[in-house]
């Protein structure tokens, strides 16, 4: 399958996915026949996602640098940096372990990659983990939505700096709702995909 009968980018068409069945693969949100406005909507996402990976990232570093530099250099420590570099962190956190469940980045430690190499039971075992992370994942979002909209109601504002803390705590629902997205994605994967291999 070349980028041209596909109507994708050269550089996105060319993002290829091994699954643990050993067969490599599209996956759902990489719509395989034409360039379609959904798939648009889903790159646009996961550029939203990347810049604020990349903003947090480059500002937590210059902030952490800064305090260093002035606390150990220069004997003193900015007003509210501290709490604004964790702030930051959160959001770094959330919307970075969801980019990690849409890449299937995420850590795992289980054995049943080394029990079963291959094969139908491989393929049952991933599906019945499939569908406990997909429950534990939505239980978290219905959770943190509930303490977000919790925070708003109280009107909570950081010590500090004052911020309102729901600016922040709305990352635990976006990424964690994200994350759970993404998982049921996979999940479907696992039960939809066809054993074989697309050339």
């Amino acid at each position: 399958m070349s980028a041209p009968e596909t109507g994708i980018p050269a550089d996105e068409h060319e993002v290829m996915i091994l699954d643990d069945l050993g067969i490599e693969y599209f996956p759902p949100d990489f719509p395989p026949k034409k360039y379609t406005k959904l798939y648009a909507a889903w790159q646009w996402k996961l550029r939203v996602q990347r810049m604020v990976m990349a903003f947090c990232g480059v500002m937590l570093t210059v902030l952490v640098g800064i305090q260093v530099v002035t606390r150990y250099g220069f004997g003193f420590s900015f007003f509210g940096i501290e709490e604004l570099a964790m702030f930051l962190s959160i959001w770094l956190y959330f919307v970075g372990g969801a980019y990690g469940a849409w890449e299937r980045g995420h850590i795992s430690a289980s054995l049943v990659e080394l029990i079963f190499k291959h094969g139908s039971a491989r393929r049952v075992l991933n599906i019945i983990a499939g569908i406990i992370t997909v429950i534990l994942s939505a239980w978290m979002t219905v959770w943190a939505v509930q303490y977000t909209v919790w925070n708003i109601h109280r009107g909570t504002r950081s010590m500090e700096l004052g911020i309102p803390l729901y600016w922040v705590h709305v990352a635990i629902p976006l990424g964690v709702g994200l994350m759970t997205l993404y998982f049921f994605i996979d999940l479907m994967t696992h039960i939809f995909l066809k054993q074989e291999t697309h050339q």
